[in-house]
């Protein structure tokens, strides 16, 4: 099973002098924790100075999902200043020099990013964890991140996390984001994945004052909420202490998967309320709630007419796709007959409709690894089926 191998810190923001495994791995950039704030992502942002700066044309086209596109922008570039915590929003400060992007889009980046992803995500019990000096039973996390935004391809990184000159953890993100959708560190991995807002316990005005709370810096993003969890010093909180801590947490409506060493966690969590799911063998969340996959049509319609969704049989078919995304890596795993490897799992991930032409990249992790073991990450630079160079995972798994 590959494991990075890390360097020396060489300083802020530095390169690391390794790559993990696979030709299609992105570029692994390490954060220096211990370095003032507006320094941390500095060589990041400016190597990927020119693909940041088309945040403007991504900014417009996050803008056209929402209700009030021009309303919300013009409020966004007066009100857009800050995040709730202070060390982030000085990162934020650091990137939006560093890359030449005004401040108020970097923000904006970074607080609407975790919208309108389509993922799968899960834990599964395999033979070949890491464990110390070799390798023995537990449980991996892994991870496909599909969306529909062309440009965010080119800003896939891998990162490793540093304090004190050691590494505490690792995660799979975007060039220019500080918060974290895809995290490992020794005893914790996690994943967040898109919920729509449908048939919540709480009322749309309730969803819309969170949103602009956020938007503001008055309440954390989800985000930024899973990487205090990562990035916090010590050892790893455990899955309960998770559970307790987002109880009572106000939260956007996602979906969040956080596996231990010996246990995995799926989480569906609205603005108030959340209902787990946990296994030591496998689960898998992809972009609805469990409850929906026995619904008939009638059911489905009557849900969207109650939410006042007027593209009843559009809404359908993308709560159908995940449902299918969802039913065919669960077939995957029921299908092995012997004990489940790395191997399989990358194998599952690269199966249609698991990986689709929405995909950016697959990736597993293991949270028995000492830093937080990113074991495999493969990126898609075009989407999946028409790329120039062939990039079948047969061939690297």
């Amino acid at each position: 099973m590959p494991q990075s191998q890390s360097s020396e810190p060489s300083g802020s923001g530095s390169k690391p002098q390794f790559k993990l495994g696979s030709p299609s791995t992105p570029p692994l950039y390490r954060i220096d924790l211990s370095a003032p704030p507006r320094s941390r992502y500095t060589a990041l942002c400016t190597d990927f100075r020119v693909q940041l700066q088309d945040l403007v044309h991504l900014y417009d086209q996050v803008l056209t999902y929402t209700p009030h596109p021009r309303l919300i922008a013009f409020l966004s570039k007066k009100l857009l200043r800050r995040v709730h915590s202070s060390e982030e929003t000085e990162e934020l400060k650091g990137v939006a020099v560093a890359c030449g992007v005004p401040l108020h889009l970097v923000v904006a980046y970074n607080t609407f990013l975790d919208l309108f992803s389509g993922c799968v995500s899960g834990g599964v019990r395999v033979v070949d964890a890491e464990q110390g000096e070799g390798e023995g039973e537990g449980i991996v996390h892994f991870r496909g991140l599909d969306w529909d935004m062309e440009p965010l391809r080119k800003l896939t990184v891998c990162l490793e996390y540093v304090r004190e000159g050691r590494v505490v953890a690792r995660a799979v993100s975007y060039a220019g984001y500080i918060g974290v959708l895809t995290g490992v560190r020794q005893g914790l991995s996690l994943s967040l994945n898109y919920r729509p807002r449908l048939d919540s316990s709480s009322s749309l005005l309730r969803h819309r004052l969170q949103q602009i709370q956020m938007l503001l810096g008055f309440r954390s993003s989800t985000p930024s909420i899973l990487r205090q969890l990562l990035l916090s010093p010590g050892e790893a909180p455990t899955l309960d202490e998770i559970k307790t801590k987002l109880e009572k947490t106000p939260t956007s409506p996602c979906y969040l998967t956080f596996c231990s060493k010996d246990k995995i966690m799926t989480m569906e969590k609205d603005l108030h309320t959340l209902k787990t799911q946990t296994s030591d063998r496998f689960l898998a969340v992809s972009n609805h709630d469990l409850h929906m996959e026995s619904w008939s049509t009638d059911d489905w319609v009557a849900l969207l007419n109650k939410e006042k969704i007027p593209d009843v049989a559009g809404v359908k078919d993308i709560l159908s796709d995940s449902i299918e995304r969802k039913m065919c890596i669960m077939n995957q795993w029921e299908s092995v007959d012997r004990d489940v490897g790395v191997r399989d799992v990358r194998r599952w991930l690269t199966v249609s409709p698991v990986r689709n032409e929405t995909t950016h990249f697959v990736c597993v992790m293991d949270p028995n690894g000492e830093g937080g073991g990113l074991v495999w990450v493969e990126a898609y630079k075009e989407p999946v089926g028409v790329e120039s160079e062939s990039s079948e995972s047969e061939e690297s798994v």
